[in-house]
């Protein structure tokens, strides 16, 4: 079988002080709780994988209120689905 290849590309984000404090917080309680060490940017792409996985879209989004409210109703949605088998090593 062919291995995809995986093209990544950088983005550029703004958080403000609470939500910076708060993937802080998350890396700090993995690092204690696991040893492992999980990055910044680890979460952020881990909650873009989350939202590909509810294929929800933008249709008639018109504010940043209305895209927050689509992707807790998208990603309550895929919470409520069974969770697909994890592939075996």
């Amino acid at each position: 079988m062919k291995k995809q290849s995986i093209l990544t590309h950088r983005v550029v984000t703004f958080l403000t002080r609470e939500e910076l404090e708060f993937m802080d917080k998350l890396e700090k309680d993995a690092m204690f709780s696991t040893g492992k060490c999980l990055s910044r940017s680890q979460i952020i792409q881990d909650m873009a994988e989350i939202l590909v996985r509810t294929k929800m879209n933008a249709v008639g989004i018109k504010d940043d209120q209305q895209l927050r409210e689509r992707m807790l109703e998208a990603i309550a949605q895929l919470k409520s689905q069974p969770k697909p088998e994890e592939p075996k090593a």
